[in-house]
C-alpha cells in the first residue's frame, strides 16, 4: 500500500492514513527520509499490533515466496 506519506507534513496524519487504509497482507511503503514518516511508525505499529497484525521484514517475506 502506498501511504502517500509525502503529502502530509504531520506524523499523526501519516499514521491515521496508514491505519485507516491498511488491509490484510498489505506491504506498507514508507521512506525514512521524511521525519514525519519515521515519527508515525510507533503509532502505526502499536495500533496495528493491537488489531492483530504482525510484521515481517521484506527479506523474510521474500524467503517465504
Amino acid at each position: 500500500m502506498d501511504t502517500e506519506h509525502w503529502k502530509y507534513p504531520d506524523a499523526a496524519k501519516v499514521a491515521r492514513s496508514v491505519i485507516d487504509k491498511v488491509k490484510r497482507n498489505d506491504v506498507v511503503l514508507m521512506h525514512d527520509i521524511r521525519a514525519t514518516s519515521v515519527a508515525a511508525v510507533p503509532e502505526i505499529l502499536r495500533t496495528l499490533t493491537a488489531r492483530g497484525y504482525h510484521f515481517v521484514t521484506v527479506s523474510h517475506l521474500r524467503a517465504t515466496m
